[in-house]
Parts: C-alpha cells; structure tokens; sequence
C-alpha cells in the first residue's frame, strides 16, 4: 500500500472550523496535515472542471487537484507521520461522488477517519455568503442571492454561491456514518465555547497523545471589506507577492501568508448582521432537515431553530 495516502479526511461543512481544525491537528508531532487546504481530488478525480464565478469562466480551478500523483505528492512529507489527512469541504457536499471515489481508489477505505465539523445552517449561510463579499466575489445583496441561486446552480456557478443547498446536512453526514465507521461529528459552537474541550476529543478519537492545540479564530474569517482594495491585493496573484515569497523558504512562506492573512482580515473586515426577516424565512427551510440531524447523531439542535 502507498503509504503517502491519508488517513485523516476533514470533510465539512464549509465555514464551519475545518480551518481550525487543519491548522490546530498541524501542530501536533504526530501529524501531518497536507500544505495545501481543500485539494478536493476525490469530488474530481482526473476531471477537468469548468464553473461561473461572478460571472467569469473559470477553467480548471487552481484549489483543485484531479490528478493522483499530484495528490499523493501533498503527503510525501508526512510518511512517517501516525496521521496523515487533509481538509476539503467539497467531500461533505458532494458526499455521493466522494464515498464512491474514496471506496475505489483509497486502498483501506474502511480504516479512514472521518471528521465532520457542522454549524448552524443559518448562520453558516451568510457566513458563506459574506465570504464571497469578502473576495470581492458576491455582488448581490444576500436576499438577492437566495433567489438568484438555483439559477446560478443551473448555470453552472462555482457550488460556493448554493449558500441554502450546502446546509442540508442530515444525508450528508448519514451517507459518511453509514460508509465509514471511524466518523466523528464536531460542532461549530462547541469549538468556539469549548475549544480546548473540542481539540482534546479530536486527538482522544484519532488515537493521539493528547498536547494542547491552539486554534487561530482569524483565519478564515468572513466580512465586508473596509477598503476593497486590500483584500483583492491579498487574494490575487501580483509581481510584489511573487517576489517576497521567493525571498522565504517554502514553509516559512506558508506560514508567513497565514500570519499576515490573519492580520489584514481582523482589521479591514467588519460583520454585518443578516435581516431578521431572512433568518427566519431561513429557520424555516432548514427546520425539517435539523430535526432530522438531531435525532441522526444524538445532539439537541434546538438552538439552531430559535
């Protein structure tokens, strides 16, 4: 068996900490997490892609890694390592395509673990949302996007625009339960109210020596850009980035990114509020669906309905 594939697979759901988790489980010294977050490869396996993102044809998205040579490369790193693993939000999502790819290409499916980090569907819908406005990305007004997304959905728009369709867990995490008995299911709320609680569960069900993790709450942080212009320098690709990162070591490189990433957002992102009329249309479709999940994996999700 390759022993460059992982053992740890981060699935979801999208703005719901599986930043945290990455960056927290990549200090331990008995794991390694894949440099590269949300490679995506067993959604797309050797496909090439095509979507709509803000109205521009985007061929072959650079976060997507379809190739198994190049996924398998992400890991070399970490062969020795008692957790290999890597976070994509697609594999949540897009559970079918992914069970059914990680079954017939992984070579021990059924050893895999499997982690799931759920948040208020509400909540986890602006916060997508916001996202989008962040990268200069959305130019809809939230209510407007909510009407606008199945059409996007049949005009082949990037999935990140299906804000509603992402927050319909109950058969996603049920399709992973009943395909993969090693699956552990993590809150949002709980990571932020009990983190230290949280990261010692995470390490207790991977088999690791329990250490204290930290979890960078600034990383992936959604919000309105005070001046625009400071996010699109970060997220763009320009000349002046190019050159200081040749300047750094590859890893010093990454980490260096993250740090000033982490800085920018907290001082030139503010949050805005959704509309309490939103919320509520919202509380209404996911309703069925939460109640559903509750009884699924054994937690009181009743603060999600209020």
């Amino acid at each position: 068996m390759d022993k460059r594939f992982p053992n740890l697979f981060i699935v979801g759901a999208a703005k719901a900490g599986t930043t945290s988790f990455h960056y927290a489980l990549d200090q331990h010294p008995e794991v390694f997490m894949s440099r590269k977050k949300e490679p995506g490869y067993f959604v797309w396996p050797e496909e090439e892609l095509q979507f709509i993102n803000n109205g521009t044809l985007i061929t072959q998205p650079r976060f997507l890694v379809n190739h198994l040579d190049d996924y398998l490369k992400l890991f070399e790193e970490g062969i020795d390592k008692k957790i290999r693993g890597e976070s994509s939000t697609t594999y949540l999502f897009f559970y079918e395509k992914c069970i059914t790819n990680l079954r017939r290409i992984h070579p021990d499916p059924a050893h895999v673990n499997i982690v799931i980090t759920l948040r208020n569907p509400v909540d986890r819908a602006f916060s997508q949302y916001m996202h989008k406005v962040r990268d200069g990305a959305e130019s809809l007004s939230f209510e407007e996007a909510l009407d606008k997304e199945a059409w996007r959905k049949e005009n082949n728009w990037h999935f990140d625009y299906q804000y509603v369709q992402r927050g319909f867990y109950y058969q996603q995490v049920k399709a992973f339960r009943d395909n993969f008995p090693n699956t552990k299911i993590f809150l949002f709320e709980d990571l932020r109210s009990e983190t230290e609680k949280v990261f010692t569960e995470l390490q207790t069900f991977l088999g690791l020596e329990v250490k204290e993790l930290k979890a960078d709450d600034e990383l992936n942080v959604s919000g309105k850009p005070k001046v625009e212009s400071v996010n699109i320098f970060l997220k763009r690709k320009n000349p002046l980035k190019s050159f200081i990162g040749k300047l750094l070591p590859k890893e010093m490189r990454r980490k260096a990114r993250l740090k000033v990433q982490s800085a920018v957002y907290k001082y030139n992102l503010e949050k805005e509020a959704m509309d309490p009329d939103t919320r509520v249309r919202l509380k209404k479709i996911f309703s069925e669906d939460i109640l559903k999940l509750q009884e699924l994996i054994g937690r009181d999700l009743s603060g999600w309905l209020k």
